[in-house]
């Protein structure tokens, strides 16, 4: 990462800037399941001049939620010491979002915008898989979508190496590297699954993937998580489609008002 723009191929480092360079309060993105934040870089175009950094998981990764929350403060603070700090994350990482926002708050630090996309939370319930082989596999497949494979890597493969060695082939990046994506992902699944949410003191912007059928699983599970306003939208998008160009035409926009709108209230 070079200047103030986003690389063909970031670094894996804990933090990951995109943009480090303009103005205004800059924007912390939580990594999904795959540990990496390189998902995000397609939000830049609506995002104006702000800084944008983003938060990724360590290797290896936290031994549970509290931890890791602990290592993104620290990365956190290395670049703004002080509030008010700006929040947001795509499926696991909207629950890791809510973790940090929630331990700046317990610092005495001031979290004027928090942002989860497609994001629900824990129950402290994390079941072993039935099925481990298979259950790998998915997370080989979510990987390759967070790295913006546009379809799953190998189609009929049973076992994930084959779906790893496709995608290492097709992003340029090592197997060994991937093998590590997916044990950092079982690991922060496990993480965010066992912990249960705090309460979260101000509003909430929350973009739900409307081309998802959960039953009764809802955005609206956060309320009990959430001191102040939940703001519900929906995009009309599957889960894994919503940092792919599309969808991003609607959240980008969305996010640019509303950090707008935060920062206006902030300076009045």
């Amino acid at each position: 990462m070079t200047g103030g723009q986003a690389a063909v191929l970031p670094d894996t480092e804990v933090l990951l800037p995109l943009r480090t360079t303009g103005a205004g309060v800059p924007l912390f993105c939580v990594h999904p399941l795959s540990g990496l934040g390189w998902c995000y870089a397609g939000l830049l175009p609506y995002l104006g001049r702000r800084p944008v950094y983003c938060l990724q998981a360590r290797r290896p990764p936290a031994c549970d939620l509290p931890a890791m929350v602990a290592g993104h403060l620290a990365s956190i603070r290395e670049v703004q010491p002080d509030g008010p700090y700006q929040l947001m994350g795509w499926s696991a990482g909207g629950s890791i979002a809510h973790a940090v926002a929630c331990g700046l708050q317990r610092e005495g630090a001031d979290v004027g915008f928090l942002a989860l996309l497609d994001s629900f939370p824990s129950t402290g319930e994390h079941p072993p898989p039935a099925d481990p082989a298979r259950d790998r596999l998915d997370l080989a497949r979510t990987i390759a979508s967070d790295l913006g494979a546009r379809h799953h890597p190998g189609g009929p493969e049973d076992e994930a190496a084959p779906v790893l060695r496709r995608l290492a082939r097709d992003r340029g990046l090592s197997e060994r590297l991937l093998s590590e994506l997916v044990e950092t992902a079982l690991a922060t699944r496990a993480a965010v699954r066992r912990a249960l949410p705090g309460t979260f003191r101000g509003d909430v912007l929350h973009l739900e993937a409307a081309r998802e059928s959960r039953g009764t699983l809802t955005p609206h599970a956060w309320a009990r998580h959430i001191d102040g306003r939940l703001d519900v939208r929906r995009v009309d998008c599957r889960h894994v489609d919503m940092m792919r160009p599309g969808p991003l035409s609607v959240i980008g926009p969305v996010l640019a008002a509303e950090l707008a709108g935060r920062n206006a209230g902030a300076a009045g």
